[in-house]
């Protein structure tokens, strides 16, 4: 506590009207804070003078029941002083609360008094809460009274306690609720000996009556396992909300006006308080503050421990729980169910956008553990543990990393290298079938151009006998089939020009070098010079479209060099081929 204490804090210590964990925040601010220190010792003076003053003056008047304070004041030497004593009216406490007959006192509370008594029109036992500084208790203690009546009376739950009456007697507030005979959740699970499965059924129950309170927009914020009792038949009840409020409430109460006078004030029971509460901002707490809660009792039921220390000063447990991930709850209970781990790491997160979202989600897989069904929490929690884990190992997830990049590294060459041999090998492959297969195509078509060129040199030499002969060897080869349509081209008695276009019509679009170097030899053997230049120019100029047409471009080549030679205007007769 860094500042210096409000004058309400102040008076709440010296009344004894402040929890346990304040009183501690407050000693430990008084031990190095002398102006503080005076001001406590100046206010008990004053106190101690009016307190004689009042008993002088009522002496003969007052009578009735004596209530001790909820913690006794301490000195500046951590001594305590006697208890402050707080006197009912003269007429007792019974004949303040008329209606109800006061059996015993319970338990107390920082801000109240509990008794066991009886309704006497109905006849049951109930349990009748005193605001314990009756009509002189301060204005946020009222409040927080007053607001804990209306929002648990709003609540009906079979397992949230029910509250059955209300009201202000003779300056004294209280209200009737329905006595619980029974035990706090942790104490009943550890007299049980309760199993796992047996804790997480009697849980299911709490979250389902928390996850009701939340769908009517109540937040308890004050969740532990003191104010979790488990009866005789082994229902929990829910109770004590001194520091609910609603969820959705956009005005500004009278607790919240008080905490201006607070800095950094923190309200619930320390241990079990989220994050957001231990870091004080009352803009953050929202219904995922009561799941963290849940999950930090359930973990202390089960395993009889806290996630991490809350003891020490207020200030270290608050540091803890703000900032130290939780240990695992399997490395305390070794054969703890996985998925009641994940269950309770997810509950316990830090950061609430990662926590479960309401408490409807936790009681979900809750009640689909106890089914044997898969929950949402494994997942979630396995990847978010291990961002947690490399996070709280730097150097150790440094050296993992980079020995990981290594292996990959030389794993990725490797693979590269092995890939790259394979490549080649099979290009290799590959390049001797191509080989193999132009040798084979190379081969064939120098026995068709060697036949062809045979052919010429008979027909050029009016064999008719073995021009025939090619022609039925040209029928029956598929491969020559172009060939054999040449034979008849030259051999048919039609007019040259009805020749020329039927043949053209034939080959022409598919074979036009071929086609126009036949018609071209056909004008040669005839002597017609000038038509068959222009035919060699045509087989030109379609070009060697085909492998198989490249010796015919030569071949038309030399032909058209042997016609337009200057001074050998005879090389268009028969003579020249020879």
């Amino acid at each position: 506590m860094g500042v210096c204490l409000s004058d309400e804090l102040v008076e709440h210590y010296l009344t004894g009207s402040c929890s346990d964990d304040e009183r501690q925040a407050i000693e430990t601010h008084l031990s190095h804070c002398e102006d503080c220190r005076q001001r406590i010792e100046s206010a008990k003076s004053t106190m101690a003078d009016s307190r004689q003053s009042d008993t002088a003056t009522d002496a003969t008047a007052k009578q009735g029941r004596t209530i001790r304070p909820a913690h006794p004041t301490v000195s500046m030497a951590e001594t305590s002083s006697p208890p402050t004593e707080t006197h009912i009216p003269d007429t007792g406490l019974e004949s303040m609360l008329e209606g109800y007959e006061i059996l015993e006192e319970l338990p107390r509370g920082a801000q109240a008094v509990v008794y066991k008594a009886t309704q006497k029109a109905t006849k049951r036992t109930v349990a009748v809460k005193v605001l314990s500084q009756g009509p002189h208790a301060s204005p946020r203690a009222r409040y927080r009274f007053e607001r804990e009546v209306e929002l648990a009376a709003s609540l009906r739950h079979p397992n949230i306690v029910t509250i059955h009456d209300s009201g202000i007697a003779r300056g004294q507030y209280f209200f009737a609720m329905e006595y619980i005979q029974g035990k706090p959740l942790d104490q009943y699970a550890q007299a049980e000996k309760l199993s796992v499965r047996e804790t997480m059924e009697i849980f299911n129950k709490v979250c389902s009556a928390v996850m009701y309170a939340h769908q009517l927009g109540v937040m308890h914020r004050d969740l532990k396992p003191g104010n979790i009792l488990v009866d005789t038949k082994g229902e929990p009840h829910i109770l004590d909300f001194g520091l609910a409020k609603f969820v959705s409430s956009s005005e500004q109460t009278t607790e919240e006006t008080v905490m201006t006078s607070i800095p950094g004030k923190v309200i619930g029971t320390l241990a079990f308080m989220s994050p957001e509460q231990a870091s004080a901002q009352p803009g953050a707490i929202d219904v995922r503050t009561d799941v963290y809660s849940l999950g930090m009792i359930l973990y202390r039921v089960l395993t009889g421990d806290f996630p991490y220390a809350v003891d020490g000063s207020m200030l270290e447990i608050l540091r803890n729980i703000q900032e130290t991930e939780p240990t695992r709850p399997s490395k305390i209970m070794r054969n703890l169910n996985s998925d009641v781990e994940a269950i309770l790491l997810k509950a316990l997160t830090k950061e609430p956008v990662h926590r479960y979202q309401s408490a409807a989600e936790l009681q979900h897989d809750i009640d689909y553990w106890l089914k044997g069904l898969p929950i949402s929490a494994r997942a979630d929690s396995s990847i978010y543990m291990f961002r947690k884990l490399l996070a709280r190992h730097r150097y150790t997830s440094t050296v993992v990393a980079l020995l990981l990049v290594i292996v990959l590294s030389f794993s990725y060459v490797s693979f590269d290298l092995y890939l790259t041999a394979k490549k080649a090998q099979r290009n290799a492959k590959a390049a001797a079938a191509e080989a193999t297969t132009k040798f084979s195509i190379d081969e064939n078509l120098s026995v068709q151009q060697i036949t062809f060129d045979r052919f010429l040199q008979v027909w050029d030499a009016e064999n008719l006998t073995q021009t025939k002969w090619f022609e039925k060897y040209f029928r029956f080869v598929p491969e020559y089939e172009r060939e054999h349509k040449a034979v008849l081209f030259w051999i048919d008695k039609k007019p040259l020009a009805e020749k020329v276009a039927e043949f053209r019509q034939e080959l022409g679009k598919s074979e036009p070098c071929f086609t126009e170097f036949v018609i071209a030899e056909y004008h040669l053997r005839y002597g017609e010079r000038n038509e068959a230049i222009q035919a060699y120019r045509k087989c030109l100029s379609h070009g060697a479209d085909l492998p198989k047409d490249q010796w015919l471009t030569i071949r038309a080549k030399s032909r058209l060099y042997d016609l337009t030679e200057q001074n050998q205007p005879d090389k268009a007769s028969p003579a020249v081929r020879d």
